[in-house]
């Protein structure tokens, strides 16, 4: 009877113990995302070509808790803003409460999403270290004007008929068309025997790497860091790592957002050590672009920094011609050492005749 009324108390006390990590665990996670909330929502989910949505963005934070806020030029995916507004701050149940209104539309049918919009919030008012927390994405379904009437659309009607010959017209004027450019080839080719040249120029297209370079070089070379201009450097610096992206990788970087352009970087199978200079490098441009962000010194050396080592990493390495050249000779060879001796033989014989 002891023993088993020890075990019982064992088991009670273990089951007193998992109990009691449960609820703290439950706790700090309730306390690490009850600081801050970011909420947003739309007036309606269907609408017409044209037709405005009210996309309002509602945060709830701490008092303790700064925050940047979104301005006009927010990044809302396929959506133009046409009207922006900032509510005053409320204060409720201890909390600060802040709202804010775009006015948007879209000119095309189909489905769209409204991206996660992105908020960054610092612990305190002196913390210079920054997080970032998102909203839920929201989807917009766009129909035709057409699409629930019984309109019809009529043809316009032809235009009365002349009695004139066109096609005589249209022969005559062809003619002078081809006349025209015949003098005129022959005129440009005229030119360019007399100076030299020739008459088609071969267009040089630069390797991926070499043109991001060149594009990040005259960056560097702008007055943008010198008159403060954050905002359009790190817009410039994001569209040189996507264009590299999609030149190096066929992936239509410029139209994707952060988030997608990631994923679709998974299929690459990238390095994890790039892709996270990659990341760094977006996340501090869409902060500094969208939520007036101004980054220290260090932060703009280190986006510097880690798009160089982000394309020299990946760039595409060009075998030479000679390494290709000697590994066919082996193929062919059947990789005989005999044969291949063989040949080397007969190679340096000629060369000594």
């Amino acid at each position: 009877m002891k023993r088993k009324s020890i075990k019982k108390n064992y088991l009670l006390w273990i089951l007193g113990i998992c109990f009691t990590s449960w609820l703290a665990s439950q706790v700090l996670i309730f306390a690490q995302t009850s600081l801050i909330e970011v909420a947003a929502a739309v007036d309606k989910s269907t609408i017409t070509i044209g037709d405005r949505i009210k996309y309002t963005l509602t945060i709830t934070r701490d008092k303790d808790l700064r925050i940047e806020q979104p301005g006009p030029g927010a990044n809302l995916g396929m959506f133009e803003i046409k009207e922006y507004e900032i509510h005053e701050p409320v204060e409720q149940e201890g909390k600060i409460v802040e709202k804010f209104d775009y006015s948007i539309s879209v000119y095309d049918t189909g489905k769209f999403v409204i991206p996660p919009f992105p908020v960054a919030f610092f612990p305190s008012d002196t913390s210079k270290e920054f997080q970032l927390i998102t909203s839920e994405p929201i989807e917009i379904f766009v129909e035709s004007v057409l699409a629930g009437g019984d309109a019809e659309i009529r043809d316009i009607k032809p235009p009365l008929l002349v009695p004139f010959d066109y096609f005589r017209l249209v022969v005559i004027i062809a003619l002078l068309v081809l006349l025209l450019s015949a003098l005129i080839f022959g005129y440009i080719y005229y030119k360019k025997r007399k100076k030299g040249e020739p008459l088609f120029r071969k267009e040089i297209i630069l390797p991926a790497h070499e043109l991001a370079f060149e594009e990040l070089h005259k960056l560097l070379a702008s007055s943008y860091l010198a008159d403060n201009q954050y905002k359009i450097f790190f817009s410039e610096l994001s569209d040189i790592n996507r264009k590299y992206v999609e030149n190096r990788f066929f992936i239509k970087a410029l139209e994707e957002t952060t988030t997608e352009l990631l994923e679709s970087l998974e299929d690459v199978e990238l390095d994890e050590q790039a892709v996270d200079k990659l990341r760094e490098v977006l996340d501090l441009s869409d902060l500094v672009k969208f939520a007036k962000y101004i980054p220290d010194k260090n932060e703009v050396d280190s986006a510097i920094q880690n798009t160089k080592e982000f394309i020299e990493f990946t760039r595409l390495v060009f075998e030479p011609v000679e390494v290709l050249k000697e590994m066919e000779g082996e193929e062919s060879s059947g990789g005989d050492p005999q044969k291949i001796e063989t040949e080397n033989q007969l190679n340096s014989t000629e060369d000594k005749k």
